[in-house]
């Protein structure tokens, strides 16, 4: 079924659309939004209050194909307006919207200009934008579509937000997919909705939503510090796929250079439909020197180091429940180079099964320390293409984490806590 607010073709038209109905529908909504968009109180009471997408009072509104191009816009229709008259007396908003094109001063001169000749003496104005340098426009505020989605969330008990800050997710990753958005985004991280009040896990969603978090995690100091997650580095160039269980992607340390992620040790965050895995990937094709210095001493050495990295665990997440310490070694081969992996051997075990336990827990995993001795064995006689993967798991049902904004931090401590594996092949200092 359409959505309730794709009325237009053009996505600035139909976020305008969007904004301008929930506030038209919630008037304690739009009591609210006016001193949050302006700065102050308005003066003029919410249900005396009227609002027009791409029209001014007395200017009919355009068909959208002329809205976009005709001579109307030229003339400096604004793309929203909210005004409660218009004569010396009025007060008036008028709203602009950008995604794709740039906010520019003659735009918005044009609006006010506009907007006096019909009546609107002295207009408040707001631009909406993807991305802002801060620069300060005489007579117009400035704010990011991500600064509304917050304010948006944070009006928990208004039906209008709610739906708003979903259609600004939906739309998004349209825009994503449509390569209309290259740049920036409407909405922020939050945390994973999968799994809260039956929300159904979404492929499409999980790509939007492992994007907004790869691009906050990029940027960590602690990650830049201890890891040398390079900050400037491409992630995937595109995630593919359709109706998958799972979307990922990675960040490159600053060590691999120009090394390919199948050359170089790399970080690994992947959206599945019951749980996050973030992990270090150690892949088949590494370099020589790196799998010899993980190999070398022998599997006393390699148990080792799995032990610093379960006391890291223990240590990180000691308070934090529903998250499991996980390693996975896995044969497979591809048939090309796009398509998905023929998966020939997996073995997939909880961490906490290779030592003794120090807990009396009931439900605590029982020693297998056989599971570990069998990875060190995979590949240290490896005939075969294997990758292994060292981190967590984050369950959706069981970590609460999961579902606000400090899971960004939780997944920067869980590849932060496999330290030990990436300092003992050598490929961080």
């Amino acid at each position: 079924m359409r959505n309730l607010f794709d009325q237009y073709k053009h996505p600035e038209n139909r976020l305008t659309h969007a904004l301008l109905t929930a506030l038209h529908e919630d008037r304690e909504l739009l009591n609210q939004f006016i001193p949050w968009a302006i700065g102050r109180q308005s003066g003029i009471d919410a249900n005396h209050l009227y609002l027009l997408e791409q029209a001014l009072p007395g200017v009919e509104e355009p068909p959208e194909a002329e809205a976009s191009n005709s001579v109307l816009t030229r003339k400096g229709l604004p793309d929203g307006c909210i005004f409660n008259g218009h004569d010396e007396n009025s007060w008036s908003l008028l709203i602009e919207s950008k995604i794709a094109a740039t906010l520019t001063i003659d735009q918005l001169n044009r609006h006010r200009k506009t907007a006096q000749e019909h009546g609107l003496p002295n207009p408040d104005m707001l631009a909406f934008v993807v991305s802002w340098t801060n620069d300060l426009i005489e007579g117009t505020q400035v704010k990011k579509w991500t600064e509304l989605y917050l304010w948006l969330k944070q009006r928990k008990d208004s039906s209008w937000a709610n739906r708003l800050s979903e259609y600004m997710e939906i739309l998004e990753a349209r825009l994503f997919k449509e390569g209309y958005l290259q740049e920036g985004a409407l909405t922020v991280f939050t945390g994973i909705p999968f799994g809260v009040d039956d929300h159904a896990y979404s492929y499409r969603e999980a790509k939007r939503l492992v994007r907004l978090a790869m691009e906050e995690l990029q940027n960590r100091s602690d990650l830049a510090t201890k890891l040398g997650v390079n900050k400037s580095e491409p992630r995937r160039k595109a995630i593919t796929g359709r109706d998958s269980d799972a979307v990922w992607d990675f960040l490159k340390l600053s060590n691999a250079h120009d090394a390919t992620n199948t050359r170089f040790p790399h970080l690994t965050l992947g959206i599945h439909r019951e749980f996050l895995h973030v992990v270090v990937i150690v892949p088949n094709g590494i370099r020589t020197e790196f799998r010899k210095n993980l190999l070398s001493g022998g599997m006393s050495d390699f148990q080792q180091v799995f032990q610093a990295i379960l006391t890291n665990f223990n240590k990180s997440f000691a308070k934090v429940g529903g998250v499991t310490p996980s390693v996975e070694v896995v044969q497979r081969r591809y048939k090309t180079q796009r398509s998905e992996p023929l998966i020939d051997a997996k073995l997939e075990f909880d961490l906490r099964t290779a030592f003794e336990k120090h807990t009396t827990a009931k439900f605590f995993p029982k020693i297998q320390p056989q599971w570990l001795a069998a990875t060190y064995d995979a590949l240290n006689n490896r005939a075969s293409n294997i990758q292994l993967a060292v981190g967590a798991k984050f369950y959706y049902a069981q970590c609460e984490a999961s579902h606000t904004p400090a899971i960004l931090d939780h997944i920067a401590n869980a590849w932060l806590v496999c330290e030990p594996l990436l300092k003992k092949m050598k490929a961080i200092s």
